[in-house]
This record gives structure tokens, sequence and C-alpha cells, in this order.
């Protein structure tokens, strides 16, 4: 019988993860001002550029091959290395299509930066193959612990190279240097730390299964690549390099949390999804409380950041990022809106309707480039205001299958969406007051921009307490076996 409450191995990995992407977080931002001071919006955009053109060929990547290996309830030695080969067969496929559009996309572009950024981009793609079935299994086997430790080791020092080849001048190029050096690092970790999952064993046998499911996802995440990343290329054409450069500036801000709170959590609650499906009982509670968690701390933070995003960018990057403010607030808006139907694309790969979910996201993808195309033929902030209308599109696509899937109902929906809601009251009033007694100005003093964010968290633990919130619940949980270890 399923409890409100996490599975202790649940709770464990989230505390792990979550722990390791307090450090990470650390390690980006700190990495993210020290590069933005020393390049330029020109330099970012040149790399940004490059990435959404690798990003753009990615997409044949995108079969979620890790996720078949999480899923499967019996892995044989065969299933394992026909996965492997198809995997290791795309990720050449890629190197080889970033080398020859890297030879043409100087001319494209009217730009060599882009063309040298996509030559040295190429190896990553073999360089991640190594380490593809280590990485599958920990995360099959739930060892977020080590997961989370290897990241923040390889984030460290990816960050330090960025820094090191800016500081000796080598501008965009300090980007791709980073991320060949990042990678190296990362996997050569994995081969050792996992390396009784180490196999180079090629095979066939099950090509039929694992490519069924590869289509599947491809066909669910592919398409949203590709459009990502196209309209990333068609900003860059549309509105110049230095606006793409701006814009990737407030995606990166935006991602910090996403990425760094939502993205990761989910990857651990997949794998506990799958074994509550597995063994026959309903998703109900297990998603009732993960978005009561998410939903609690993702809407006071993507608030808090849209309202003091033109201070945070001029403070921490400097006045000619001035420009990525308004994209960041139309971001954090959009995240809000996408975290309240949270877990949408991890719950239809549990409950095995990846097809469905292809047909649903080939027509939000199509609708949402729509919308971003037409805002780059107006400005920057009409094509940052687009990605609010793809959130509302994916709202009203994804929200009754959400229901379907998970046996939850609007109101269950509708309580946390109210809990999450009062909770985001005493954490951004502070933010707006100072806002508004600056008249909304950019040039907001430091020290009261600190001030609205310790009195908005302050507020934010009170309400989390005085309302019994299972968050509050967890956190003085975990305080007390801390406690009691230490006695």
């Amino acid at each position: 019988m399923l409890t409100d409450t996490p599975a202790p191995a649940l709770r464990r990995s989230l505390a792990w993860v979550g722990m390791g992407q307090v450090a990470y977080i650390v390690l980006t931002f700190l990495g993210s001002v020290a590069v933005a001071r020393l390049l330029t919006p020109y330099d970012t955009g040149v790399f940004a550029i490059a990435a959404s053109t690798i990003g753009l060929l990615a997409i044949i990547q995108a079969m979620g091959l890790n996720n078949f290996l999480i899923r499967e309830p019996e892995l044989t030695p065969d299933l394992i290395a026909t996965t492997y080969t198809v995997n290791a067969m795309i990720s050449v496929l890629l190197a080889m299509m970033i080398v020859l559009i890297g030879i043409a996309g100087g001319f494209f572009f009217r730009d060599a930066g882009v063309r040298d950024v996509l030559l040295v981009l190429a190896v990553v793609p073999i360089i991640g193959q190594l380490a593809f079935l280590p990485n599958a299994m920990l995360e099959r086997e739930g060892r977020f612990r080590t997961l989370a430790l290897m990241k923040t080791t390889s984030t460290a020092l990816g960050l330090l190279m960025t820094v090191g080849f800016a500081l000796a001048g080598y501008r965009y190029m300090s980007l791709a240097y980073s991320q060949v050096g990042t990678a190296l690092v990362t996997n050569l970790i994995l081969l050792v730390v996992a390396r009784r999952h180490v196999s180079f064993r090629f095979s066939l046998t099950h090509w039929a299964s694992v490519s069924r499911f590869g289509a599947q996802i491809f066909a669910i995440s592919g398409i949203s690549r590709m459009a990502q990343r196209m309209s990333d290329i068609v900003l860059g054409r549309l509105v110049g390099l230095p606006a793409l450069g701006l814009y990737s500036r407030a995606a990166s801000n935006y991602n910090m949390l996403w990425d760094n709170i939502h993205t990761i959590a989910a990857r651990v609650l997949i794998v506990d999804f799958a074994a509550v499906h597995r063994s026959g009982a309903a998703l109900r509670d297990r998603y009732v409380q993960a978005s009561r968690m998410l939903t609690s701390v993702l809407w006071p933070a993507f608030l808090g950041v849209a309202v003091l995003a033109g201070p945070l960018i001029r403070i921490v990057y400097g006045e000619k990022w001035d420009g990525a403010a308004v994209p960041l607030t139309l971001l954090c808006l959009a995240g809000v809106l996408l975290s309240s139907i949270t877990m949408a694309w991890e719950v239809f790969i549990v409950m095995g309707e990846t097809g469905r979910q292809a047909r649903l996201e080939v027509s939000r993808t199509i609708i949402g480039f729509g919308l971003f195309v037409a805002g780059c033929l107006h400005s920057l902030e009409a094509a940052a205001l687009a990605r609010v209308g793809d959130a509302m599109v994916a709202q009203f696509i994804y929200r009754r299958h959400l229901c379907r899937l998970t046996g939850t109902t609007p109101v269950d929906l509708y309580r946390v969406y109210w809990s999450s809601a009062l909770l985001c009251v005493p954490a951004v009033a502070p933010a707006v007051v100072v806002m508004a007694m600056w008249r909304w100005s950019p040039a907001v003093p430091p020290a009261a921009i600190v001030a609205a964010i310790v009195i908005g968290g302050l507020g934010w633990v009170v309400a989390l307490r005085q309302s019994g919130h299972p968050l509050w619940a967890e956190v003085t949980r975990l305080l007390n076996r801390r406690r009691a270890v230490s006695a």
C-alpha cells in the first residue's frame, strides 16, 4: 500500500541528487559569471549558434536508449549489447554529420568561428559513447549518490577549464575546448567507477524491440529538440548573433533552475514510478506528492527570478547583458506553467504510451515553433513571449492525459496548485516591494536585492512550516536523522 510519504530509498536518492545539484548550481553560477565577464554577447552567440546546430543534428540521438535500459523488467547480455550497438552507430553518424556541417557552417553563417567550434565539438559524441552503458546501469540501480559526486567533480573541472581558456584569450573557443575536456573527464570517471558495467560487445539480436522504443522516443523528444535548435538558428539569422547571445544568457539562467531542480528530480522519480508501475500499483499518490514537492520549490523560484530579473542580470553579468532581463522574465513565467504539468514525459514512458505522446508532441511543437518564428519577426522580447504561448499549449494538450495515466483528478491537482500558490506570496512579495520602490529599474542596489531574497526565503520557510507542507516534514526528518547520527 503506497502512502503519501516517499519510500526511504527514494528519499535517499532525492537527498543525494539534491546535495549534488546544490554544488552543481553554485559551480555553474560562478562559472557563468566569470565567463560572462570575460566574453562578449557576440562570443556567446557564436558558441550558441554552433551548439544549436549540433543540437539540431543530435535529434538522431533522441531515442532515450538509457531509459530503455531503465524501463525493461529483464536485461539479458544480448539486449544490453544490442542497445550499446545501436547507440554507438548513432554516435558515429552524429560525429560525421557535425564535421560535414562544420565545413559548410562558416559559409552559411558568414562566420569562421562557427565552423571552428563545430569541428572541435565533433568528438564529443564519440567520447560520450564510451560510458553509455555504465551511466545507464548506475541510474537503473538507483546509485544517484555516485552519479551526483561524479557530476559535481566533472563540472568543477569543466568550469575551471572554461575560465582558464577564456583568460588565455581563446574567446568563443574556450567554451568548445572546455566541453571536450569535461566530456573526457566525466566518461573516464564513469569507466573507472562503474567498470563492472563496461562492455564493448556488439550485437543486433534485439534490434527490433530497441529500434521500436527508440523510434517512439525519437518522435517525442526528437522533434522537440529539432524545433528548439531551429528556433535558436532562426533567432540568430533574423534578429542577429548578439541577440541570440542575450537570449542564450537568459535561457541558461532559466535552465539553471529547470535542469538542476526539475530535470534531475525527474531522473530519480522515473525510476521510482517505473518500480511502482511494475508492482501493479497506481501512480496517484506518487504523482500528487511529486507535483506538490516540485511546484512548492519551482513556483516561488521562477516567480522570484522573474520579478528580479533586471537587477540580477546587471549585478551578476554587467550592463552589457541588460537585454537578457525581459527574456529571462518571460521564460520564468513559462517555467511556472510547465512545472504545473510536471513529469509528463516520464509518466508516458512508464505507462507505455510513447506512441500517443509522439502524436501529442508533434502538434505542440509545430504550434510552438510557429509562435517563436512569428516572435522573431518582431523582436527578441516577442520571441521569448512565444515560449509562454508554447507552455500554454502544453497545458491544454497534456493535462487530461496526465490525469488519466496517473489516476488523479483535476481537484487533486488544483489543491496542489493552491498550496504552492500560497507559498509564493511570502516568498515573492519582498521582491515586488523592492522593485516597486526603485520603479522597476535594473539599477537596484545589491543590498536591497539580497534583503528581498533573504526575507522572501525566510517567509517561504515559515509558510512551509505553518502549512504542514510535506516538504517541511521531509526536511525535518532529514535533520533529525543527522542529529541522531551526530549524537
